[in-house]
């Protein structure tokens, strides 16, 4: 009899883990991988990243953060913010002002190459303007994406954890 509760003592152990993980990666993080050239030169086409889920409980998202948006199809789009909701923006010759001021957006490269204008708009208080780094290779709010509700943000992302000479802190 004892070596019966042996042999099946091993079983309820698996279950656990099993259960936390899921647990984890359904509520708090999960990986996703980058699809595309629109973050470059941020994050890279294949780039592994984990993305924090915490957030769309607490919805503290800010300007400049990198989440994940579950569009149709449980297609998952990769974007950084680039309006709050309620605020107005436009952009001038690929300068970009919120709220009447200017926002320097040091993760850009190169911004003598956009040269795009937005006309003014204000956001609706429950939608997000999202945009992607790769500014003349990206769908985005400005383009097919549409303004973004919090309910289809996934998370924000924290880090790439591959490939190595990638790693970093996206937020």
């Amino acid at each position: 009899m004892a070596e019966e509760k042996k042999k099946g003592s091993w079983l309820m152990p698996i279950i656990v883990a099993v259960a936390v993980a899921l647990l984890v990666r359904s509520f708090f993080i999960a990986p996703y991988v980058v699809e595309g050239a629109s973050m470059e030169p941020s994050l890279y086409d294949r780039d592994r990243i984990l993305v924090n889920k915490t957030t769309t409980w607490l919805g503290e998202f800010e300007r400049g953060d990198v989440i994940i948006i579950e569009g149709e199809n449980n297609r998952h789009y990769i974007k950084r913010v680039i309006a709050l909701p309620g605020e107005t923006l436009e952009m001038q010759e690929g300068s970009l002002y919120v709220e009447g001021e200017e926002i320097e957006e040091e993760y850009l490269e190169d911004l003598t190459q956009y040269e795009e204008s937005i006309e003014e708009v204000t956001l609706p208080e429950d939608e997000y303007f999202v945009m992607g780094d790769n500014r003349n290779n990206s769908l985005d709010s400005r383009n097919g994406l549409g303004h973004i509700q919090e309910e289809d943000i996934v998370g924000r992302s924290a880090v790439v954890f591959y490939p190595f000479s990638n790693a970093q802190i996206t937020n």
